[in-house]
């Protein structure tokens, strides 16, 4: 496949995450609204640890870099959750 090619699949392919990322933020602000609501902690470290286990295993031998990426996805899930319903 020549690189131009390639170049238009990542595209491709780019769309298709971002639309994944703006469904999975929704979700997210989705159970920060539940949580706040029920006075639960934003930050469940053994519900993060069990993602990240089920996305390394997925990964293969790319798994410290998925963990990178959730890290990332689940930091920003968080802050999104705070920012939209901190009421300090």
């Amino acid at each position: 496949m020549e690189l131009k090619e390639l170049r238009k699949e990542i595209d491709t392919v780019d769309e298709a995450l971002t639309a994944l990322f703006l469904r999975r933020m929704a979700l997210s602000r989705e159970i920060g609204r539940i949580k706040a609501e029920r006075g639960l902690p934003l930050r469940v470290p053994e519900r993060e640890k069990e993602l990240l286990a089920r996305r390394r295993e997925q990964a293969g031998e790319l798994a410290d870099y998925a963990e990178a990426l959730y890290d990332t996805l689940l930091s920003l899930s968080r802050r999104y959750q705070e920012d939209t319903w901190n009421t300090d």
